[in-house]
């Protein structure tokens, strides 16, 4: 298990630093392929944590709604929204990325979106085509789906490491993360998660071991296609065009085949 998905609040002190960048460019992907027609869209996040993203959106006078399969990142961000007065405009609720049409009726969203490899944790096939079925099926003609996602090179990676930390009050969270590369058979990275968190009465460390699902291109333009979803565009964590680059994380704008002429 992912340890640092057990505790909300210290999920949400390490990554709500930056989220409001990340919703500015999610915002302007939505400007390009979604018409702006009405006052507010509305938003969909699968597996939102703590609310980071939902907060802002919500605070941006959009409509959010979003599920987590774990009750207390679901009852973290309720919290969060009531707090912020935004009860009237954001709704949490519990669910998982293969089970959650009940909660969206048919065309009823206009932007999903995915962030930092949530997708991956989807480990096999037929978990990855369940959740892409749902989210054609919640999306108006016109809506995207916009997935961040890194793409593999299995023959050319190697090990790698990200350090993250921040702080709120008198607690202040560090992240060490370790990823051993997927090969092209198994197709599973290998994620190690080392905390360290500082509270004025006392010093503690978790670790934890989790997978992510690897996809190269080719794999994932096949899942895709089995889907029934068209890329629209491909951007960086900048909003700019990949084209032939490689990057480490790009974002997938995507759109279910039948609607894919719909431009916007």
């Amino acid at each position: 298990m992912n340890d640092l998905y057990a505790d909300a609040s210290l999920y949400d002190i390490l990554y709500t630093p930056g989220t409001a960048a990340e919703v500015d460019l999610h915002e302007r992907i939505a400007r390009r392929w979604v018409p702006a027609s009405r006052r507010a869209w509305r938003w969909l996040e699968p597996a939102c944590g703590s609310g980071r993203y939902l907060r802002v959106l919500g605070g941006r006078g959009h409509r959010v709604l979003g599920f987590d399969i774990d009750p207390a990142m679901v009852a973290y961000a309720r919290r969060g929204a009531k707090r912020r007065g935004l009860e009237r405009r954001l709704r949490v609720a519990i669910a998982s990325m293969e089970d959650f049409a009940h909660l969206a009726p048919p065309a009823s969203i206009d932007v999903a979106f995915v962030p930092v490899n949530t997708f991956r944790h989807l480990l096999d096939e037929t978990a990855a085509r369940r959740h892409l079925a749902q989210m054609a099926r919640a999306l108006q003609p016109h809506g995207i789906y916009v997935v961040g996602i890194s793409l593999s090179r299995y023959e050319e990676e190697e090990p790698s490491e990200d350090v993250w930390k921040a702080a709120r009050g008198r607690c202040s969270v560090r992240q060490i993360v370790q990823y051993l590369p997927a090969d092209r058979r198994r197709r599973r990275e290998t994620v190690y998660s080392h905390l360290q968190i500082r509270r004025p009465s006392k010093t503690e460390t978790r670790d934890a071991r989790y997978e992510l699902r690897a996809y190269d291109d080719k794999q994932w333009r096949r899942l895709l296609r089995a889907a029934g979803f068209t890329r629209l565009e491909v951007v960086d964590d900048r909003g700019q065009a990949v084209g032939d680059r490689e990057v480490g994380y790009q974002l997938e704008v995507l759109r279910p085949t039948h609607a894919a002429g719909n431009r916007g």
